[in-house]
C-alpha cells in the first residue's frame, strides 16, 4: 500500500484526527485560559438557576395567593 493510499482511506484519516484531537484537547483543557472560561461559564450557569428556582418560588406564592383569594370569594357567595 502507498503513502497516498493511507491518506485516501477514511478510517486512516478518522484516527490520526482522534489522536490530534486528543493530544491538543488535553493541552486545550490544561490550560488557565480555558479553565478560567469554564469556570466563568458554570458561575453563570448556577446564577441562572438560582435565579429560575428563586422566579418559580415567587410564581408559586403568587398562584397559591390566588387560590386563597379565590376559595375566600366562593366561601363568602
Amino acid at each position: 500500500m502507498k503513502f497516498l493510499d493511507f491518506v485516501k482511506n477514511e478510517k486512516f484519516l478518522y484516527f490520526v484526527g482522534g489522536v490530534l484531537a486528543a493530544t491538543y484537547g488535553v493541552k486545550a483543557a490544561k490550560s488557565e485560559k480555558t479553565r478560567k472560561v469554564c469556570v466563568n461559564g458554570l458561575a453563570k450557569c448556577i446564577k441562572l438557576q438560582n435565579d429560575a428556582q428563586e422566579t418559580f418560588k415567587n410564581m408559586k406564592e403568587e398562584a397559591q395567593d390566588i387560590c386563597y383569594d379565590a376559595k375566600q370569594a366562593a366561601d363568602n357567595d
